[in-house]
């Protein structure tokens, strides 16, 4: 049973430690910025307000329309107007308009929706640079976890290993008749209670790789050798350059800047409203017509007939001479063709207090706006002392830490030895391994925070970005 046990935990160790490639931290949250789906949505969001920050889309450009339109009418006539053609008249007309308008004056409307359209650009960016910071932050936490949970693999491996060593070192003196049964079955048990957390470290190793495959969008189950290490160096901050950094820096300070700055402009645009609006309007029309009926042709000679007699007397009457004609069937074209050009103005007199009531509450909004601004940087003046405060006694914990695992090591070292020279009981040599077990997860787990808090440091006083020149370019 020795055997299976030693071989199903090495099989599930080497598992771990066989990688496809090398991956450094660098390298890592290069390829998270290449291929995680809210980067690249945030990419293409700058993208379209780049495309719509214009002078086009702002309404500085003028409009310029083609118009047409090509209308038929079929009619049966048998008019009372001698002049109006009578039977079927079939009419086709064809208009074309080129229309050009101009906005003059819009009470700089224009100008306001064009700054507008540049805040609303920079907005996209302060996003994306947010969608950044998240996506490095998270990245290094899990590269950071990845590497954490490798040592502890090692440090339940050495403690198994211990234990496995002392597990055949008992069974030999029960051979040999220095040890009793008892002896053998609690080292045998704590081999297998160091195994069976051996087995889960290595499983919570596995899980790790997999949250870090999904961060940078790679296959779920690859493995890599992770370069970097678990280490920290000792570094101090002095508060008050942090909370300088953090004013001026702050992506998401920065990012409520742009949206208090928005606010203002609604402000603007709202009081455009007050002024007249004055367009130019020019053009150039045309129709071609078509008219196809039976009109009459002249045939012959003139022929003379009464149609009537000078107050009812017929010797004196009333004649038309008419040329002899007949109906054909035929199609009559034209054309016309002009121009214009004109000014127009429309300046609101009242529109029952609306104009007024859109500026006061645009004003109002501007003072919301500010006090987002200062509920911000309150509450992020708070977290920075908050992560400050932690991030020094981590540091202490770190040095403690560090220690109390040297101690233990040596205590571990020693407690063998005297062990083996029978001036130790099993039983306190399994609370010293414990206790370096503990203080060297312990220490592992102080690293960890410490280079997170840094990391929530570095994130608050907006250089995280900065720092891995990651931040979003102009497409």
């Amino acid at each position: 049973m020795r055997y299976i046990l030693t071989m199903a935990v090495l099989l599930a160790y080497s598992s771990v430690i066989r990688a496809q490639e090398p991956l450094s931290l660098a390298r890592a949250i290069e390829l998270g910025l290449q291929n995680n789906f809210d980067v690249q949505i945030q990419q293409l969001e700058i993208e379209i307000a780049s495309e719509n920050n214009t002078w086009g889309v702002a309404g500085a450009l003028p409009s310029i329309n083609l118009l047409s339109n090509f209308n038929n009418n079929v009619t049966y006539r048998k008019p009372a107007n001698p002049f109006a053609v009578p039977g079927r008249n079939i009419s086709d007309n064809l208009n074309g308009q080129l229309d050009v308008q101009f906005v003059l004056f819009d009470g700089y409307f224009i100008r306001v929706s064009k700054r507008r359209l540049e805040q609303l650009e920079q907005l996209s960016y302060g996003n994306a640079t947010l969608v950044i910071e998240s996506t490095i932050q998270a990245i290094i936490l899990q590269y950071y976890q990845a590497l954490m949970e490798r040592e502890r693999v090692e440090v339940r491996r050495r403690v198994m290993e211990f234990s496995r060593e002392r597990y055949g070192y008992v069974k030999l003196r029960k051979e040999l008749g220095g040890a009793i049964t008892f002896d053998v079955l609690q080292a045998q048990n704590d081999y297998l209670t160091d195994s069976t957390n051996f087995l889960l470290s290595e499983q919570v190793y596995r899980n790790a790789f997999r949250d870090l495959n999904l961060l940078i969008n790679e296959p779920i189950n690859n493995v890599y050798i992770l370069t970097d290490s678990l280490s920290y160096f000792d570094e101090s901050y002095a508060m008050d350059d942090l909370k300088a950094k953090m004013s001026s820096t702050n992506t998401n300070l920065r990012n409520q800047y742009i949206s208090q700055e928005l606010v203002r402009l609604n402000t603007r645009a709202a009081m455009a409203d007050r002024y007249p609006t004055i367009a130019f309007n020019m053009g150039a029309t045309g129709s071609l017509d078509w008219l196809n009926a039976n009109f009459g042709s002249n045939t012959g000679p003139e022929v003379t007939n009464t149609v009537g007699f000078v107050n009812g007397n017929p010797n004196f009457p009333v004649t038309n001479t008419v040329p002899s004609r007949i109906l054909v069937n035929q199609t009559n074209d034209g054309h016309s063709y002009g121009a214009y050009g004109n000014f127009s103005l429309r300046y609101t007199l009242f529109n029952g207090g609306q104009i007024t009531r859109n500026i006061e509450n645009a004003k109002i909004r501007e003072r919301i706006a500010q006090l987002d601004v200062d509920q911000l940087k309150l509450s992020l003046e708070n977290d920075l002392y908050i992560t400050y405060e932690n991030y020094n006694l981590l540091r202490q914990l770190v040095e403690i830490a560090n220690i109390k695992l040297k101690a233990a090591e040596l205590n571990l070292e020693l407690g063998n030895e005297r062990y083996k020279n029978g001036a130790l009981s099993a039983i306190d040599l399994r609370i010293v391994q414990e206790a370096y077990q503990n203080a060297a997860l312990e220490n592992y787990l102080a690293i960890y925070s410490v280079l997170a808090r840094k990391t929530d440091l570095i994130r608050l006083t907006g250089g995280l970005v900065d720092e891995f020149n990651a931040r979003p370019q102009k497409p």
